[in-house]
């Protein structure tokens, strides 16, 4: 699923963020990468998304070699994940169910099939009361729900988590730390970078550490006090944590107009470029704010 080769990523400013890094993660594997500051675990992620290129050896994720990725196959290639951020990145000016539909419309889905699919995920994070809601009428815990409804829209074959406990209290950190648990055992394979290394060692799943921007430890950790419903502190499991989960039908495949790569407004100073691919639904928002 994930083939990391000898990378090293070196910026022009002479900072080494990555030294050589070998791993592999396999299809349906649920994997924590921990880290203090400093460590790499951001370049790790953009070199997961491809908002970076190894400055030497290579990146393969599923069918696309990373370092050699086409610009019309970029489209192609995040229509197969989901991204999870620690700031949520929702847009501001649209309801939670504008939010997840806006994720299936940017890749040509229509009508029925987006009402079917975001009424099912808003429903599967517990949030079926909340669709007219604005996003600042939300909590910290219902707006990370969202965007993990958002993520899942496309149903991606890879969900990658950065940091998204950070600005939620433990107890909701624990509610959705299930909730990825139980899309891992559906099979989507599951990539969270943390450093909340108390909630991590709450589950017995493989934890890459990288230092200095080398891993030093690649393993499992035992789960403390039971598997993880067995240590919620007496308290009884959210109903959406104890629903069962429906297959997910696919999507119709993308049409072709929609994998046409085409440059989009600058994002963070800087004019996205035709081989970056599509923009993410927060930056289109900010296109329409610069208008």
């Amino acid at each position: 699923m994930i083939d990391f080769r000898e990378v090293t990523k070196a910026y022009p400013n002479g900072t080494l963020a990555l030294h050589e890094i070998t791993l592999h993660i396999e299809q349906g594997e649920f994997v924590f990468v921990v880290g203090a500051s400093g460590a790499g675990k951001s370049t790790f992620l953009k070199l997961l998304l491809h908002e970076e290129v190894p400055t030497s050896g290579s990146v393969r994720v599923g069918a696309f070699e990373l370092n050699s990725l086409r610009a019309q196959d970029i489209p192609m290639y995040r229509r197969q994940m989901g991204v999870v951020f620690q700031d949520f990145r929702l847009l501001t000016t649209m309801n939670v169910y504008e939010n997840v539909a806006f994720a299936m419309r940017v890749i040509g889905a229509r009508g029925k099939r987006i009402d079917r699919r975001v009424t099912y995920l808003l429903q599967l994070v517990g949030l079926e009361k909340k669709v007219r809601c604005m996003p600042n009428e939300l909590s910290g815990g219902e707006q990370q729900r969202v965007a993990i409804a958002r993520a899942l829209a496309n149903n991606p074959d890879l969900i990658i988590a950065d940091e998204p406990t950070g600005n939620i209290d433990p107890q909701m950190s624990k509610d959705l730390l299930d909730l990825f648990v139980r899309l891992n055992e559906e099979g989507t394979t599951v990539v969270m970078v943390t450093h909340a290394h108390d909630l991590v060692r709450q589950y017995n799943k493989r934890v890459v550490i990288l230092d200095g921007g080398v891993i030093t430890a690649d393993g499992g950790l035992r789960a403390q006090g039971g598997i993880p419903d067995q240590n919620r502190g007496g308290q009884a499991a959210p109903a959406y944590m104890t629903q069962t989960i429906p297959p997910i039908p696919p999507l119709q495949e993308v049409p072709s107009y929609h994998r046409r790569p085409r440059p989009v407004a600058p994002a963070e100073g800087r004019q996205r470029t035709a081989e970056e691919g599509l923009p993410f639904p927060w930056e289109l928002e900010r296109m329409n704010q610069a208008k």
